[in-house]
């Protein structure tokens, strides 16, 4: 009866060791270094300075033969700048301010500690004003949801996960004047997670 108990708690252990191998989630947070991309109509607006932003939010991770499948959640405060030559001297450099829910779905493949990933993401705006922030901003428009991609490599260490990625946008994030200019948000992304499972 004893070594009944004993290979049946064993095998309930390892179950749950198995389990916790193919599948976890957790929290992550992280910087960003975001550009603005801009197709310009009228010659007019040009892409400014790289700015920092952050985000933060939870992922989750399951393997499947060999491969694995890291879906996430979390919210984006984008921040940007853009020069506008309309604007009076000493504010032409515009920002370009947005918050927005991001939903990336990667495949990757994990070598010992490493891994590499990419795959599409799918970004929901939550501003409701256009760019309120910045009272000399010609944004018209922001897009309700657009698409990008994401790719890049990552480190697990224990229970943390390190991952160091590039987001493209597939379609415009914004709207500049009227239909002048159209605005595509791209990011290198720097982020920690903590691994719960």
């Amino acid at each position: 009866m004893k070594k009944l108990f004993t290979l049946t708690a064993l095998l309930f252990f390892v179950g749950i060791s198995a389990k916790a191998q193919l599948f976890t989630i957790g929290p992550k947070l992280g910087i960003s270094n975001t550009t603005l991309s801009i197709k310009d109509n009228v010659g007019e607006y040009e892409s400014g300075d790289a700015k920092y932003s952050y985000h933060g939010g939870v992922f989750a991770r399951v393997k499947i033969a060999g491969f694995y499948i890291q879906p996430e959640a979390y919210f984006n405060s984008v921040k940007g700048e853009y020069f506008d030559p309309n604007q009076p001297q000493g504010e032409q450099d515009v920002q370009f301010n947005q918050s927005r829910i991001d939903m990336p779905i990667l495949v990757g493949w994990k070598m010992g500690p490493l891994r590499i990933n990419a795959g599409p993401v799918a970004s929901f705006n939550l501003d409701e004003d256009v760019d309120a922030s910045s009272t000399n901003s010609v944004v018209t428009e922001y897009k309700s949801a657009v698409f990008a991609y994401q790719a890049g490599i990552g480190l697990d260490i224990s229970k943390i996960i390190i991952d160091l990625r590039y987001e493209g946008n597939l379609s415009n994030q914004a709207i500049l004047g009227n239909d002048e200019g159209k605005v595509k948000v791209n990011q290198i992304m720097l982020s920690v997670g903590l691994k719960l499972l």
